[in-house]
């Protein structure tokens, strides 16, 4: 007689998400002496703070300047969705061209090529969800001309005016570690920011509904028309992965200079959290890191 063994059903993404927090919470928050100890992780610096107050509850390094990657692109969704309030623009039936330029930059990609005719609400999420260098190009090349002509500026290159617009935003909001040199994040030593204005510019944009959803978004569809009017479908996957048991998203970065980098954002029925972490070990040390600092935060202040 046959023994017949029992295959185990494979464990969801989600259940697999929950086991980390408990293995997270079994090594970091055990024993009274070590219970006021901020954990030892690789980031070379974080920042807690509470979303609804803006207050500093606990960080290191916090206002130390370094290259934050495709943080960047938080601030490009922030200018873009200023200027489309300004201007009353509908963001689902308007749309931007996608030029050569924009579908040439390397990265992480959105997929657009030269020619396509995207909606700005489609390009919201081609930034944020698979990172969209292309899409961050799309946008800054549209929305500067806006600039130019809002500055009665002649130039070329839109380009240019749509950071000078990144930088501008920055300074109204005292981001006073932050200089922005592309819209996308790629290398460059004078696109820098640090935790504590990342953080800044998180609480000020999740005061938007619109901006919460879009970045709690797992999958988006989109429907995109080519240069000949053939239209293709692209699905858009989120590279954040914490989206569950209370993390609402935000965005991730990396790059060979910036390192990985993680800004979150928790919730629960009380209280709310925006967790930065930049220039960690490797990408998959920025989930387990992230939860690492929250857990520790919520024993501190039970």
């Amino acid at each position: 007689m046959r023994s017949h063994h029992l295959r185990q059903k494979p464990k969801s993404e989600e259940e697999r998400f929950a086991q980390r927090i408990q293995q997270v919470k079994n090594t970091y928050l055990i024993g009274a002496d070590e219970k006021n100890l901020a954990p030892r992780i690789t980031a070379k610096s974080w920042i807690i703070v509470d979303s609804q107050s803006g207050d500093v509850l606990y960080s290191f390094n916090e206002n130390q300047k370094r290259e934050i990657a495709s943080i960047t692109k938080i601030m490009t969704f922030y200018v873009v969705l200023n200027m489309c309030r300004t201007m009353n623009v509908q963001t689902n039936n308007t749309y931007a061209e996608v030029s050569f330029q924009a579908s040439s930059v390397g990265g992480t990609t959105a997929d657009l090529l030269k020619g396509d005719v995207v909606s700005i609400e489609d390009l919201f999420y081609g930034l944020m969800l698979p990172s969209g260098n292309d899409a961050a190009m799309a946008l800054a090349e549209n929305f500067g001309i806006y600039a130019m002509y809002q500055n009665k500026i002649k130039g070329k290159n839109p380009l240019i005016y749509f950071i000078q617009e990144m930088n501008n935003k920055a300074r109204e909001l005292r981001m006073s570690q932050t200089t922005y040199a592309n819209p996308h994040g790629l290398n460059n030593k004078n696109n820098v920011s640090s935790a504590y204005d990342v953080a800044k510019l998180c609480n000020q944009l999740l005061k938007d509904e619109f901006f919460r959803k879009v970045v709690n978004t797992k999958v988006h569809f989109s429907t995109i028309q080519d240069e000949e009017g053939f239209t293709r479908d692209v699905i858009w996957e989120n590279t954040n992965k914490l989206l569950y048991q209370g993390f609402k998203g935000i965005k991730t970065g990396n790059t060979s200079v910036a390192g990985p980098c993680l800004a979150s954002y928790y919730q629960t029925a009380n209280r709310s959290f925006t967790i930065v972490i930049l220039g960690c070990r490797n990408q998959e040390d920025r989930w387990s890191e992230t939860m690492q600092l929250l857990q520790w935060c919520l024993s501190q202040i039970q």
